[in-house]
């Protein structure tokens, strides 16, 4: 990580609002609303919805990761790059409790 660190946060945020974006166009909001407050009876019924979402949540960790490696991240970097992701998610219409359960488990599979 180089002394000017902020010299990378147009890089990062840009990153991140891709990724939010990407996440949008596959996964709409009440998806993902729908997600996280289902039963388990309604769980079952969708089975095919959830792994989808598991699957696109897990091609987003992954490319998380890939650009922290890439970019060699320092924890600035590292809670930018979360932060813009979810302040974008929120602005395109998820709300906020769902934009930190989504984050949530992206942090703990790039860790």
């Amino acid at each position: 990580m180089s002394i000017l660190f902020w010299k990378d946060n147009k890089r990062i945020d840009t990153m991140a609002i891709f990724l939010a974006d990407n996440f949008f166009s596959q996964i709409q909001p009440q998806v993902a609303v729908d997600f996280f407050q289902n039963t388990q009876q309604q769980k079952n019924k969708s089975h095919k919805k959830h792994t989808k979402i598991r699957n696109i949540l897990n091609q987003t960790a992954d490319q998380i990761t890939a650009f922290r490696k890439e970019n060699s991240l320092g924890v600035y970097g590292k809670a930018r790059l979360h932060l813009t992701f979810m302040n974008r998610l929120n602005e395109l219409g998820y709300t906020e409790d769902i934009t930190r359960q989504l984050n949530e488990i992206i942090l703990l599979r790039t860790s």
